[in-house]
C-alpha cells in the first residue's frame, strides 16, 4: 500500500508542471517497478503510472528509461494474462535495448518474451528467444543467466516431449547456480528435473529433486505462494506413483494458495491435476467438473498449453458415463489443438535446424578464408611448377603424338571386342531377370500353399465349432415352433396371461438363435481372414481371445484327422495386457503355425510311448500338454506356446527358421511355416525365440512391442 501512496503522489507531482526532472522520472520507473514486483492493490493506478512514464521518457528522450517502461507495462500485461500485448511490449524494449548496446537487459527480455510465448503454447517461438538471450549470456560471462537460459530450456524441452536433453540441461543450470548461492532459481531448476524425470519413470529420483526444491526454498524463507508449483509437481510424482490421495492433497493444497493470491497460473493445473486423479480412480462424475473449470479458465486466459489434453480427459469421462455426443464433440477438439501442438514442434525443429545451419556458414566463413590465403601461396608456387612442367611437356608431346597413333588402332580393336562382349553380358542379365521372376512367382504360390495348408488344419475345428451354434440355433427354431402352437391355443381360450408369457419365450429364443448365429458368422469370418492376403494395416487386437480361438480350432482339427489323440490344453492369459497394435491375421498365422508345431511334437512322442508300451513291460504315463499363455513386461507383450513333446535335436536348432528346413517326413511340411513366422514377427518390430530340451519339450517366445501410454499432466 506504501507503494501505491508513493507512485500517486509522484503521479500528482508530475502533473502539476511539465518541468520534471531526470531524479522524478527515475523514481516514478522505480515505483512503478516495485508495485509490479509486490503484490498490486490498485492495478489500475499502476497502468497509468506506467504509461506516464513512458510518455515522460519520450519527452526526456531517456532511451534506457522508456525501455524499462516498456517492460512495465509488459509486465502488467503478463499479471493480467494479455499475452499479445506483453509480448508487443517486449519487443518494444528488446529494439531500445539493442540500440544502447545493453547486452544483459536485452537477454533478460528475451527470456520474459519466452515465458510469454510458452503461455501461449508456441514452443518453437519460445525456443528461439532462449537461444537468443543464451548467446548474450555467454558473449558477456554472465553464469546466472546462462543457468537461467538451461533452466527455460530445459522446460520447453519438456513440452516437447524430450524428457532426458531436458533433464541434462536442468542438471547444466543446477552445477552453476549451487555456486552462485540463488535458492529461488535453484529451487525451479530441481523442479523441472524432476517434471522430466517422471515422465522417464524414474520416479523416486522426481521426488527426490521435487523434495530438495522444496526444502530450498522453505530454507531460504519463502512463502506459500512461492512454493506452490512445487506441490503441483510433487503431486504429478505421487499420481505416477498410484498414490492418489496424497497427489489429491497436493494438488488442493496448491488450488488453495493459488485461489487465495488469485494466481490463475497456479490453479489450471491444480484442477486439472485433481480431475485427472479422479479420472484414474474411474470416480467420472466427480472428475468433470474440475476438468471442464480448467478447460474454461485456460480458454479464458489464453494459457492454453495443455488444454488439448484436458480435451482428452474430459471424452475419455463423458464416454465413460454414456454421453458419447459429448464425448465425440471434446474428442474432435482434442485432435484439432493436438494438430496445432504438432504443427509448433515442426515449427521448433525448422527453428533449430535454422540456428545449425547460420552456425555452420559461420565457420565454414572462416575456414574461407584461411583457405584463400593458403590458395593465394599455392598459386605463386604452382605459376613455377606451370613453366617447368610446359616445358617437359613440349618436350614429350613430339614422342606422345606417335605413341597415340598406335595406341588408337589397338583402342580400336579393344572396342569392338568390348561390344561384342557388352551385348554377350545383357543376354545373359536378361535370362537372369527372368529367372528371378520366375523364382520369385513360385516362392509367392508356395508361401500361399503354405496359409492354405495351415487353413486346411483348420477346417475340421472350424466345423466343429460352427456345428455347436448350428445345433443351438436348430433346437431353438424347434422349440419356437412349438410355443407358437401353443400361442394359438391359448389365444383361442382367451388366455393373454399365458400367451405374454409365451410371446416372452419365443423372444428369448430369438435372442439366443441370433446370439449363436452370430458366433457362426465370426468363425467364418475368422477362417476368411486366416485365407485372404493381408492389408498389411495394423489394429487394436486381443491377442489373448486370438490364441484361445487358434488354440481350440487347432486341437479340433487334429482330433477330426487322428479320433485317437487327447492332449491337455493349458492357457495362462495376462487380462491385463490390454490390446495390441498388429496384423490380426498375421499374428493368427503365426500363433497357428507355433501350435500346430507343438500338437505335431505332441504326436510324435505319444507315437513313440506306444511303442514303448508295446515292447515294454513297464507303464508309461505320458500325457501330450500344450500350453499358451501371454504376459505384460513394461514396454512388451510376450506369447508363450510350449509342449512336452520330445524337443528339438540341438543339432538342427539353428537351422528351425532357415526357408524349407523342416524335419517332418516328406510330404507332411514345406518347411515354410517357422521361416514366414519369423518375418512376420520381425515385421511388427517383434522377435521370436525358442528353448528347447530333447525329451522334455519345446517353449517358443514371441515378444511384442506394446501400446504405449499417453503422457498425463
Amino acid at each position: 500500500m506504501k507503494t501505491v501512496l508513493l507512485t500517486i503522489s509522484l503521479l500528482f507531482s508530475f502533473w502539476i508542471g511539465f518541468g520534471q526532472n531526470q531524479s522524478n522520472l527515475d523514481t516514478l520507473v522505480i515505483g512503478v517497478t516495485n508495485s509490479l514486483e509486490s503484490h498490486i492493490q490498485d492495478s489500475a493506478s499502476v497502468y497509468k503510472n506506467a504509461h506516464l512514464a513512458v510518455r515522460l521518457s519520450k519527452k526526456e528522450n531517456n532511451t534506457k528509461q522508456l525501455a524499462a517502461s516498456y517492460r512495465n507495462l509488459a509486465s502488467w500485461h503478463k499479471t493480467n494474462l494479455t499475452n499479445d500485448s506483453t509480448l508487443y511490449y517486449l519487443k518494444e524494449a528488446n529494439v531500445l535495448y539493442a540500440k544502447l548496446n545493453l547486452n544483459k537487459l536485452q537477454a533478460e527480455t528475451y527470456l520474459e518474451m519466452e515465458d510469454a510465448f510458452k503461455q501461449m503454447g508456441e514452443y518453437s517461438k519460445a525456443m528461439e528467444q532462449d537461444f537468443k538471450a543464451l548467446k548474450l549470456f555467454e558473449k558477456t560471462n554472465d553464469r546466472n543467466g546462462i543457468a537461467k537460459s538451461y533452466t527455460r530450456l530445459c522446460d520447453l524441452l519438456y513440452y516437447q516431449e524430450k524428457y532426458q536433453e531436458g533433464a541434462d540441461y536442468c542438471q547444466k543450470a543446477i552445477d552453476i547456480q549451487k555456486e552462485l548461492n540463488v535458492p529461488e532459481e535453484l529451487a525451479i531448476s530441481y523442479r523441472y528435473k524432476a517434471d522430466n524425470l517422471l515422465i522417464l519413470g524414474q520416479y523416486d529420483k522426481a521426488l527426490e529433486e521435487i523434495n530438495k526444491a522444496i526444502s530450498v526454498l522453505k530454507g531460504a524463507g519463502k512463502k506459500e505462494r512461492d512454493i506452490t508449483p512445487n506441490y503441483n509437481t510433487r503431486g504429478n510424482i505421487y499420481k505416477y506413483m498410484e498414490r492418489y490421495d496424497d497427489a489429491i492433497a497436493e494438488y488442493q493444497k496448491g488450488y488453495q494458495i493459488a485461489k487465495e493470491n488469485k494466481n490463475t497460473r497456479g490453479i489450471i493445473p491444480a484442477l486439472a491435476n485433481i480431475g485427472h486423479v479422479y479420472r484414474l480412480q474411474e470416480n467420472y462424475k466427480a472428475s468433470l467438473p474440475y476438468t471442464l473449470e480448467a478447460i474454461n479458465i485456460m480458454k479464458s486466459t489464453g494459457n492454453t498449453r495443455n488444454l488439448f489434453e484436458n480435451y482428452m480427459h474430459a471424452s475419455d469421462s463423458y464416454a465413460a458415463l454414456g454421453q458419447f455426443e459429448k464425448a465425440l464433440e471434446y474428442e474432435r477438439l482434442f485432435s484439432s489443438a493436438r494438430f496445432r501442438n504438432m504443427e509448433q514442434t515442426i515449427q521448433q525443429l525448422e527453428s533449430e535446424l535454422q540456428i545449425k545451419y547460420e552456425t555452420a556458414k559461420k565457420d565454414e566463413t572462416i575456414e574461407e578464408q584461411v583457405a584463400t590465403i593458403s590458395r593465394q601461396r599455392k598459386i605463386q608456387f604452382l605459376y613455377i611448377g606451370i613453366a617447368i612442367l610446359l616445358a617437359v611437356i613440349l618436350f614429350g608431346m613430339y614422342f606422345t603424338i606417335n605413341n597415340i597413333r598406335k595406341k588408337r588402332k589397338a583402342l580400336a580393336n579393344l572396342n569392338l571386342e568390348l561390344a561384342q562382349k557388352q551385348n554377350a553380358l545383357e543376354e545373359a542379365n536378361q535370362k537372369l531377370k527372368n529367372s528371378l521372376n520366375d523364382l520369385k512367382a513360385t516362392q509367392a504360390q508356395l508361401i500361399q500353399s503354405e496359409k492354405m495348408a495351415s487353413l486346411g488344419e483348420l477346417t475340421a475345428g472350424i466345423a466343429h465349432e460352427i456345428q455347436n451354434p448350428l445345433n443351438f440355433v436348430n433346437n431353438f427354431s424347434e422349440v419356437s415352433n412349438e410355443l407358437l402352437e401353443e400361442m394359438n391355443e391359448e389365444l383361442a381360450k382367451g388366455n393373454l396371461e399365458e400367451v405374454k408369457l409365451i410371446v416372452n419365450d419365443i423372444k428369448q429364443n430369438l435372442e439366443k438363435i441370433n446370439h449363436h448365429g452370430k458366433r457362426a458368422d465370426t468363425i467364418v469370418k475368422g477362417m476368411l481372414q486366416h485365407s485372404r492376403t493381408s492389408t498389411a494395416e495394423k489394429e487394436p487386437t486381443d491377442i489373448n481371445k486370438l490364441a484361445d480361438e487358434y488354440l481350440r480350432l487347432a486341437y479340433h482339427g487334429l482330433r477330426a484327422k487322428d479320433k485317437n489323440f487327447n492332449a491337455n490344453l493349458e492357457t495362462n492369459f495376462d487380462e491385463n495386457i490390454g490390446l495390441v497394435q498388429v496384423i490380426p491375421q498375421d499374428m493368427g498365422r503365426v500363433i497357428l503355425n507355433l501350435i500346430t508345431n507343438a500338437f505335431y511334437a505332441c504326436v510324435e512322442r505319444s507315437r513313440s510311448a506306444f511303442n514303448e508300451r508295446k515292447n515294454s513291460t513297464t507303464e508309461n504315463d505320458y500325457q501330450p500338454t500344450v500350453s499358451i499363455g501371454t504376459k505384460r513386461l513394461k514396454e512388451r507383450v510376450n506369447i508363450s506356446i510350449k509342449d512336452n513333446g520330445n524337443g528339438i535335436p540341438k543339432e538342427v536348432v539353428d537351422k528351425i527358421f532357415q526357408p524349407f528346413f523342416t524335419t517332418k517326413p516328406t510330404g507332411q511340411g514345406t518347411g515354410l511355416g517357422l521361416s514366414m513366422s519369423y518375418d512376420i514377427v520381425k515385421a511388427h518390430g517383434g522377435r521370436i525365440t525358442v528353448k528347447t530340451e530333447e525329451g522334455k519339450g519345446t517353449t517358443f517366445k514371441v515378444s511384442l512391442p506394446a501400446s504405449k501410454k499417453h503422457k498425463n499432466f
